[in-house]
């Protein structure tokens, strides 16, 4: 096993891990080798001690990084997905769920499948799909199927230039304001 064999919803609830609370260590264990194996925790704790141990060996990737090779697209199944990777691909209702899903740097994780969801197209016979057609169900197929070794590195990227996106805009939008501003003015004074 490796990053490559964990999806988005996996990755999210080893955060969630990581981040609980735990009585004792064991208990925090067994939760990650249960996300990542997807045997109950019931199941597991059942378990002599020797077994578990020898399941845990096969999760001790989790202890390295992501690999962090950026792709411009991937395959799910049948369905192939682009990237989105310069800032003029972006739609202004990407661009708009991008900001709602990146409010709060917090929930960035909890969000990552969203994040994806607005970040690509589908492509079918070399034709880009329509950027809204099935959102929601797109963001959920990722969060099932899509590989955090994929994801990750595209979401680490996206929040790199995200800022200087915006400060872009930003001065482009003002730019645009003033223009429209001083033609207003021109025009009223005729």
């Amino acid at each position: 096993m490796d990053w490559s064999d964990i999806n988005i919803g996996q990755f999210q609830e080893l955060t969630s891990i990581k981040n609980g609370v735990y009585d004792y260590a064991i208990e925090k264990e067994i939760a990650v080798i249960s996300c990542i194996t997807g045997i109950g925790v019931d199941e597991l704790e059942a378990r002599p001690k020797t077994t578990l141990l020898d399941i845990a060996k096969d999760t001790e990737f989790i202890k390295q990084p992501i690999p962090d090779r950026l792709r411009g697209s991937f395959n799910i199944g049948m369905k192939r997905f682009d990237i989105q990777l310069k800032s003029q691909n972006i739609s202004a209702e990407q661009f708009i769920l991008l900001n709602k899903y990146t409010t709060d740097e917090a929930n960035t994780i909890e969000n990552m499948h969203y994040i994806m969801a607005v970040l690509t197209n589908q492509k079918r016979w070399f034709k880009s799909l329509p950027f809204s057609e099935d959102f929601e169900g797109k963001a959920q197929l990722f969060k099932e199927k899509l590989s955090i070794g994929v994801a990750y590195p595209a979401a680490v990227f996206f929040c790199k230039v995200y800022k200087s996106w915006l400060d872009l805009i930003e001065t482009y939008l003002i730019q645009k304001a003033v223009t429209m501003k001083k033609d207003m003015e021109k025009m009223m004074s005729q």
